[in-house]
């Protein structure tokens, strides 16, 4: 069936390339290219969306149902080390030894554009030994920070803390995170004397309530430290360093969301119920403070599975998604409180959380798979999440759930990448205008023409995708985003099943005025020097920015190729069929 023209045409933006002085100038290919540039903008406004979508031209419109947005990619970005840390014979791959060995990035940003980027330490490259040798392996040995004449990656010796104050164009570290030099007595000495960044943690979270006071807690699995920043981050203002919160409960993954005059919402993955809190019992605990800081209310259980939080920044609502229960199947559900999540505290109590509302099915158990909660102020409400119907190593699927009523009520429907493979940790954010992106770590089977599943050589990529007011139905036409992969699975992650080398999750933003997103993500590159069958984890950002038009362009200027090549730098609006 032919496929009618589309509402806007495809435009071109040339390809460009920096020239030492960063001027851009532009790389036009020959005459010849030129004209089949525009035979090819000519099949565009006949073949309609399909042609950049990668779908085959006769089908139909309805195929990309949706209001699509796409993005212009800037060049993705390493987060930084201290000059003084860099260490080129610490086992970092040449050319890497600049960049912050790290996983499972935290974003957040300010009402300005200021970005925050915290990321998970890996703790066996705090030097060649580690202090647990006897449980973990290795050589009995303290960690070390920045120490010379140890293999160490770490510059300090709390989990890493990175700002920008130009929308992600350079990074650097927060106030009172310098270098801290010194083995683990170091740290010890400085958690009562020192810096922010001597404040042992393992990983942490980062958010910012409606004053721009950014909050950034960091766990040290028995508790958790809280470090409190104002002015883009450049101005460290805790009362003490290393302020404890005092919970009842250890902690793994912690989970922190802000909201009006530092009102603070803390999630808390204890995996059990604490001994304090016999009350009550649950895998995640909810704590609350309106101080922005200590005391939180205390032992109000949140039963259910991984779980993530969300407020509105300067509204009263708060969300809470999570698996109903740690099983292979059942639902994804939202708690919902309309009062800034107050009356829980501090004995077990509901106090203005309303019952759980379920929002979609689970059919699998995909591994540490959270749902993601996100909303806006103007009432909207996202939850994303994967699924693994067909186990570990089968065809994935993502779900997706949307409210716009402050989760009165929700459309939930399949929203699956691929026809075969793993869209793994998917993410969500939301402008204002209800622009709606969502990014994952997506392994297309299908890739270079392969027919078989989950295999060594396959590559993992990042991928995003963003519609404007998206309805029950629509399809997102996700792209791969930085054309670096990520990783690429090993014989032993075919044999043993394993699709965990990218770690947790990873987290992305929408900037203040909704006109670019920012994403934060891990690289895989290299051998790592301590651990066997594992490598060296980077963190990186991205930015794309909104723009009205993209380009058909040649792989460069002197390209003999027979059609042009679409960048990923791309933006298109595909009118709603």
């Amino acid at each position: 069936m032919a496929t009618a023209a589309p509402e806007s045409i495809l435009l071109a933006e040339a390809k460009v390339s920096a020239d030492s002085s960063g001027k851009r100038d532009l790389n036009l290919a020959a005459g010849a290219t030129i004209a089949i540039a525009v035979i090819t903008l000519l099949l565009a406004a006949i073949w309609g969306p399909s042609l950049s979508n990668g779908l085959n031209p006769s089908e139909t419109q309805e195929s990309l149902q949706g209001d699509q947005v796409y993005f212009t990619w800037n060049e993705p970005e390493y987060m930084p080390r201290h000059e003084e840390c860099i260490d080129p014979d610490n086992g970092q791959d040449a050319g890497y030894e600049g960049y912050g060995i790290g996983y499972e990035p935290s974003l957040s940003i300010d009402s300005q554009g200021n970005l925050f980027v915290t990321a998970h330490k890996d703790l066996r490259w705090g030097g060649e030994g580690n202090p647990f040798a006897p449980v973990i392996g290795g050589n009995l040995d303290t960690w070390y920070a920045c120490e010379d004449g140890e293999m160490t990656s770490w510059d300090y010796w709390a989990s890493w803390f990175w700002i920008s104050n130009d929308n992600g164009e350079t990074w650097s570290h927060g106030d009172n995170f310098n270098p801290t030099p010194g083995n683990l007595g170091n740290s010890l000495v400085g958690t009562g004397t020192g810096a922010g960044s001597e404040c042992l943690g393992d990983e942490g979270d980062i958010a910012v309530d409606a004053n721009d006071i950014v909050y950034y807690l960091d766990t040290t699995l028995e508790d958790n430290w809280w470090h409190m920043f104002e002015d883009g981050g450049n101005t460290y203002m805790s009362p003490v360093v290393c302020e404890r919160m005092q919970t009842m409960a250890a902690d793994d993954r912690p989970w922190v969301a802000a909201q009006g005059d530092g009102i603070i919402h803390y999630l808390g993955n204890s995996g059990a119920s604490p001994p304090e809190c016999s009350g009550d019992v649950g895998r995640y605990w909810y704590y609350h403070s309106e101080s922005g800081r200590a005391p939180f209310s205390q032992c109000y259980a949140m039963p259910g599975g991984w779980s993530t939080i969300s407020s509105q920044n300067n509204g009263p609502y708060v969300f809470v998604a999570q698996e109903d229960a740690d099983s292979d199947s059942g639902t994804v559900q939202v708690r919902i409180s309309d009062d800034y999540g107050r009356g829980t505290g501090p004995s077990p109590s509901d106090g203005t959380w309303q019952e759980p509302v379920a929002v979609g099915p689970r059919e699998g158990n995909c591994p540490e798979g959270y749902p993601v909660v996100n909303n806006n102020e103007g009432g909207m409400v996202v939850v994303t999440w994967a699924d693994c119907p067909n186990g570990n190593t089968g065809a994935w699927e993502m779900r997706i759930a949307v409210s716009y009523d402050n989760g009165t009520s929700w459309e939930s429907w399949n929203a699956t990448a691929f026809d075969r493979g793993i869209n793994m940790y998917p993410f969500v954010s939301i402008t204002e205008d209800q622009v709606v992106s969502v990014a994952f770590y997506g392994l297309d089977f299908d890739q270079k023409n392969s027919e078989d599943g989950y295999v060594a050589g396959k590559d993992w990529y990042l991928y995003a995708g963003a519609l404007h007011h998206p309805m029950k139905g629509d399809v997102w036409d996700f792209r791969i985003i930085d054309p670096t992969p990520l990783h690429t699975v090993t014989a032993y992650e075919e044999s043993s099943g394993d699709t965990h080398a990218l770690h947790d999750f990873f987290e992305t933003v929408m900037s203040p005025d909704g006109t670019w997103i920012g994403i934060a993500y891990q690289e895989n590159i290299g051998l790592h020097p301590f651990e066997e069958n594992e490598e060296q984890r980077y963190i990186k950002f991205i930015r794309g920015d909104m723009a009205m038009q993209h380009s058909i362009v040649s792989e460069s200027k002197n390209s003999s190729m027979d059609m042009p090549a679409f960048s990923i730098k791309e933006l298109i609006l595909a009118a709603r069929s």
